[in-house]
């Protein structure tokens, strides 16, 4: 059964056997506090165990009643350290989570982490992750007399996630795949919808002659 300190409240695991059928004095081993101890009311009838110099009982001097020295209960720290370890667990799986999958926001607010991604093999996302060019179209023309070269197209969200659409980069590239001309292009300041598109379109005038080819690729960040 379990004994508790009526003093200073500690807590003692003892044989209601050793108390008796008629119960007996115990003392805290903690404070020294005694007090009489009643046995359950579900204890068994037994002989009262004889008190022998070494058989771990005092005598109080006061009334000659046998005391027993308790053993000490340990602690029991319960359930409750268990939930907020695993609380705290959660909080920081969630955290890291959201760190990788925001790394390309997290390296735009500061670069050092790029380096911090590197070294655990999560590299920033590339410009223009989860999204997708179709329908680019270039055609050439003539205005207002100047000779103009116009570039159509859509940008798809791909990806099962809202993002935001990046400028995009532009350039004109002759036969050899040198690049001639670039610009950038601010296509939209709402992000898009998973599944969504968006359309672009920019011009340029007196292209360069040299211009064979037109490439459309998702600007790096900061780029003017």
């Amino acid at each position: 059964m379990i004994v508790t300190c009526t003093s200073c409240s500690k807590r003692y695991l003892v044989d209601s056997a050793a108390l008796g059928a008629a119960g007996r004095t115990v003392r805290c081993a903690a404070c020294s506090h005694t007090w009489f101890q009643a046995p359950p009311d579900d204890a068994p009838q037994a002989i009262p165990l004889a008190v022998t110099p070494d058989s771990g009982f005092g005598v109080d001097g006061a009334r000659g009643d046998r005391r027993i020295q308790l053993p000490a209960v340990a602690p029991s720290r319960g359930r409750g350290a268990l939930v907020v370890w695993g609380l705290v667990a959660a909080v920081i799986i969630a955290v890291a989570a959201g760190l990788l999958v925001e790394r390309a926001t997290v390296v735009a607010l500061w670069p050092p982490a790029a380096k911090l991604y590197a070294m655990i093999g999560y590299g920033p996302t590339a410009p223009g992750s989860g999204l997708e060019l179709r329908k680019v179209t270039p055609s050439r023309g003539v205005e207002n007399g100047v000779p103009m070269l116009a570039i159509d197209g859509e940008v798809v969200n791909i990806s099962p996630v809202v993002r935001d659409v990046p400028k995009l980069k532009v350039a004109l590239r002759d036969g050899n795949d040198k690049e001639l001309q670039a610009w950038t292009v601010t296509v939209s300041e709402t992000r898009l919808l998973p599944g969504a598109s968006v359309p672009f379109h920019t011009t340029i005038t007196q292209p360069s002659e040299a211009a064979t080819g037109v490439v459309v690729s998702f600007a790096e960040p900061g780029a003017s």
